[in-house]
């Protein structure tokens, strides 16, 4: 039995521009048209994005998302068996636009984790893999309310699985200037006028800060997991932009984490890979990168390689004995054409540039795996020798 893991799942302007036709939208082929898992039994993923609905208005916004419900048809077409709903956009739409993305999921045949329609549900799903029982949780840091402006009240905090009590503080800035250049100048504008000018549009973002106080309804589901399942995985939306190494608060939620009693952390959020720590009680993957994002995104930086991303198998032989391996994917574009290839498959083709292909991979080896390999070459998996 094999269990796989991507990073995000984005639907960028890009991607969505490129899709439309005829006020139709179609994303077919771009998750989907992929040999990486083959092998594999249940997929699960980080969908980073709401299914609000045409009225909710589909993304204008770089940094606010709304999806189309065609693109879940090809997340499902993809054979993804559960995704990650707790992230930093869950509430892009606001709580109908969440509770629409839960419903959306149920009817395409997707199940969730990390958003809950009631508040009797339970926080977490249990997988019965025959001769292991997995409960998988999924928390994440916050929601964007500096950016989305949308807070829950607290008889729908329920909605959504946060890692910490959230202030719901705005720290955007207030002067006249910012709000004038907010109205007038859209984000995709902005970024592209930096650009022209040669300036910094974006750059890494490190989350430096420390862990105040930890929801106590995650120690409480992971007690009741620790009962009712065999292992305990963890789908944890936390960390920086863009950086390589996870920073002060990531770390020391994984202490907690590994403290609490959950077997494995896998992390999304930084849109790069980064790096795997592992003994033999306590697998983490800190960021499995970008499974899926437009590689003509405007505000994407480039140098650590945010186009390729780990996806990460766990096979499991009997009871809490497994092996850990992992594969590693990109994101290509061919014309209008987007989509993720396995760079096994990929370094076969004619007329791709064979020496960057493996520089890259190289890269994102050593950087997940902590290891340097002087005899590197491109492999359909690579092992992580997590046998217990």
């Amino acid at each position: 039995m094999r269990i796989s893991f991507t990073g995000d799942i984005m639907c960028e302007l890009p991607t969505l521009r490129k899709a439309k036709s005829k006020n139709k939208y179609d994303f077919k082929g771009i998750l989907s048209d992929s040999e990486i898992f083959e092998k594999t039994d249940y997929i699960v993923g980080n969908l980073e994005t709401v299914l609000a609905g045409e009225k909710a208005k589909f993304s204008k916004d770089i940094y606010s998302y709304n999806t189309p419900d065609t693109f879940a048809d090809e997340v499902f077409k993809a054979g993804f068996n559960l995704v990650s709903t707790a992230n930093n956009h869950c509430l892009d739409r606001g709580k109908d636009g969440l509770i629409r993305t839960m419903e959306t999921l149920k009817d395409k045949g997707i199940e969730y984790v990390g958003t809950n329609l009631n508040s009797c549900d339970k926080r977490y799903k249990i997988v019965d893999f025959g001769n292991l029982k997995i409960g998988f949780l999924s928390y994440t840091y916050g929601s964007n309310y500096s950016i989305n402006k949308n807070k829950l009240d607290n008889d729908d905090i329920f909605l959504v699985n946060f890692f910490e009590n959230q202030e719901w503080i705005d720290t955007s800035r207030k002067d006249l200037y910012s709000k004038l250049k907010d109205n007038l100048i859209s984000a995709e504008t902005r970024v592209k006028i930096l650009k022209l000018l040669r300036r910094d549009f974006n750059r890494p973002r490190i989350d430096n800060n420390s862990l105040q106080q930890l929801n106590p309804n995650l120690a409480i589901d992971i007690q009741e997991l620790k009962r009712e399942t065999d292992f305990i995985i963890l789908l944890m939306h936390s960390g920086g932009q863009f950086n390589k190494e996870p920073g002060v608060y990531t770390k020391e939620l994984v202490k907690e984490l590994d403290k609490l009693g959950v077997d494995m952390v896998i992390g999304n959020h930084p849109h790069v890979v980064q790096k795997t720590e592992y003994n033999s009680d306590f697998f983490v993957a800190y960021s499995l990168g970008n499974f899926f994002i437009s590689p003509d995104t405007i505000y994407l930086i480039n140098d650590n390689l945010p186009l390729y991303s780990i996806v990460l198998h766990m096979d499991i032989i009997n009871n809490k004995n497994y092996k850990m391996s992992f594969s590693i994917s990109k994101i290509i574009k061919k014309g209008k054409i987007e989509k993720v290839v396995d760079t096994f498959e990929l370094y076969k083709e004619e007329g791709i540039n064979k020496n960057k292909l493996v520089n890259d991979c190289k890269q994102i080896y050593e950087t997940f795996t902590r290891k340097q390999d002087k005899d590197f070459s491109i492999r359909k998996e690579y092992e992580l020798y997590m046998e217990k």
